[in-house]
């Protein structure tokens, strides 16, 4: 299954927001309807009814998580995902976990992918 079929993004005929996918989700959302808008990094990212973002470590900052969990306010019902694809500048789940303790976000769920990847699915709000 593919990642963005696992996390069900774009499966309800939304147009979602991609931030900074790799190649590999880049020719999966080219076979959406419709197509999801692309951002190459979260400060260029707009607000979206669903957000997935493939962050690094090092882009996991309070002040990221707090412009995502913006994002995530200013649409009623906005869902967003965080996203590791399991390679090495990839955030590990602890760490995924640990940048949402604390910040405006809430974990819904952890959706199962393939290939090693981990995926937090967030919401506003604190938990």
């Amino acid at each position: 299954m593919s990642v963005l079929a696992a996390l069900g993004v774009g499966a309800s005929g939304v147009r979602a927001m991609l931030i900074d996918p790799p190649d590999e989700v880049l020719g999966e959302a080219g076979r959406l309807d419709p197509r999801p808008t692309v951002a190459s990094s979260l400060q260029v990212a707009e607000p979206a009814l669903q957000i997935a973002w493939w962050p690094r470590a090092e882009d996991l900052t309070p002040e990221s998580l707090s412009r995502l969990a913006w994002m995530l306010s200013v649409v009623e019902g906005a869902e967003g995902w965080l996203v590791s694809d399991g390679d090495e500048e990839s955030p590990s789940g602890e760490e995924l976990g640990a940048a949402v303790e604390g910040s405006a976000l809430r974990v819904e769920g952890e959706p199962a992918l393939e290939d090693g990847g981990i995926a937090l699915r967030v919401v506003h709000g604190a938990g």
